[in-house]
């Protein structure tokens, strides 16, 4: 074993060894002038030959550095860049400036990573969910494809669907936006027919006139058939003065008014014939000026005939051929199809009136103030149920009019077979294009026609006691 003193001493002579080997290989000082001209390119080939001394360097493996604290003790040495405390504290994964943003890369991807797979996920479940509802919907749209209008308007309209809705419609208001519908104001001096029944002392019969309905029929067998005094357009003719007259002729007695147009209505109603008690019916077209010439203490009590709007427009399309009034007009007009397509067709006449707007565009709230009027308002007739429609209104017509076989005898002749105004054409056909295009110029008319033909329904318990004292 060698002593300390020795190995000092053996090592000094190794490094003087070395300094006098660099000194024989070190090139000469030479004077400036010799330096300075001397090529660079020499210099730095002697430079290159040259050799510095280097440190004794003690090579580690990673596998010779300590693994703990302990086998570490004092130790120093930095392992990959951090010493073995900091390793295991965690703290060289923030202070290395190197290495941080690395982890914190590696970091953002997994988190990345499993947000974008919970995302891909839950879009692939809400994808399956929604695709099964869509195949539900889809099948349900299309097995219920001709009641797509009847579903719409049950999210805006309270429209009865079931027999108990139907037996109780006169109890059911119309409701829209989950509001019940009032009637307008203007209406007021009508009596509500499930409220108030009938009493010819303080009400006067008001027919309302809707064309092509059997309505003309209406005042034919009031006027002629029962002997009723009308105040109807028959009266034009003979307007004037500042008092009110019966007139009769052509075998009727009537009022010398006009109620076929606003003006005549206002006149009439200045004369006060909403209570002269000598008017036993009022018939006009205008629903809302003629309601107007009656009072609370002489209210009217409206009826009406309906029939398909789409039948009424080919019958009225008909009628304006053979009327000479509208020969110019209709000369080019051959086919119900040209006129369906012409501004002289109707455009959902029952829904405009019964809502007062006679213009601009119609709305659900139009269609529900109809329904709420003639709910509560009217009673209804159908010409589809003659019979039926007719036994109702004789019972109204039977507390005025006088009873004779020549009445009932001139009632049936109007009525069933000999009506004013028949004419006979061929009806349109179901799915045709003139069909079609009627349809959309009345579908408000159409869905109106409906709920009146379940209010016929509903009133026949309005007229089954005097059928059962009969």
């Amino acid at each position: 074993m060698l002593s300390e003193v020795q190995l000092e001493s053996s090592h000094d002579d190794d490094v003087q060894q070395q300094q006098e080997e660099q000194q024989q290989h070190w090139p000469k000082k030479s004077s400036s002038a010799e330096s300075a001209i001397m090529p660079s390119r020499v210099n730095k080939a002697r430079a290159a030959t040259l050799k510095r001394p280097r440190r004794k360097v003690v090579k580690r493996t990673i596998d010779s550095l300590p693994l703990t604290e302990e086998e570490a003790g004092d130790d120093t040495e930095l392992l990959l860049g951090f010493s073995v405390k900091q390793r295991k504290s965690g703290h060289h994964l923030i202070r290395d400036p190197h290495r941080a943003p690395k982890v914190a890369l590696a970091f953002f991807l997994l988190v990345c990573s499993i947000g974008g797979y919970q995302g891909f996920n839950d879009y692939w479940s809400n994808r399956a969910i929604l695709s099964s509802s869509s195949s539900s919907i889809s099948n349900e749209a299309d097995a219920s494809e001709d009641a797509f209008d009847l579903e719409h308007r049950e999210t805006l309209l309270h429209v009865p669907t079931s027999e108990t809705d139907i037996s109780n419609i006169e109890d059911t208001p119309v409701v829209l936006f989950n509001e019940n519908i009032e009637v307008p104001w203007q209406l007021s001096g009508l009596a509500n027919v499930f409220e108030e029944p009938y009493d010819p002392e303080k009400n006067k019969l008001y027919l309302w006139t809707i064309p092509r309905c059997g309505s003309t029929s209406i005042r034919r067998i009031a006027s002629h058939c029962l002997g009723l005094t009308m105040a109807s357009e028959a009266g034009k003719g003979d307007v004037g003065g500042d008092s009110l007259q019966v007139v009769e002729g052509n075998g009727m007695k009537y009022v010398n008014v006009d109620m076929s147009n606003p003006n005549g209505i206002a006149h009439a109603k200045e004369l006060g014939v909403g209570g002269w008690n000598k008017v036993d019916m009022v018939s006009s077209s205008y629903l809302y000026d003629g309601a107007g010439i009656f009072d609370p203490d002489h209210k009217g009590y409206m009826i009406a005939m309906f029939r398909h709007p789409i039948e009424r427009a080919v019958s009225l399309f008909y009628n304006l051929k053979s009327n000479k009034a509208y020969a110019e007009q209709m000369v080019t007009l051959s086919t119900v199809e040209q006129y369906s397509r012409s501004s002289l067709v109707e455009n959902n006449w029952m829904t405009r009136f019964l809502s007062n707007s006679l213009s601009g565009e119609l709305t659900p709230e139009h269609e529900a103030i109809a329904k709420e009027v003639l709910r509560t308002k009217c009673i209804i007739g159908l010409l589809q149920e003659k019979a039926e429609s007719m036994r109702r209104l004789e019972m109204l017509f039977d507390v005025k009019a006088e009873k004779s076989q020549r009445r009932y005898d001139c009632q049936e002749k109007l009525w069933y077979w000999d009506w004013p105004g028949k004419n006979r054409h061929e009806q349109v056909l179901e799915g045709s294009e003139a069909w079609n295009r009627l349809y959309e110029q009345n579908s408000f008319d159409i869905r109106l026609y409906e709920y009146a033909r379940e209010l016929f329904k509903a009133q026949g318990k309005l007229f089954q006691t005097s059928v059962t004292e009969e």
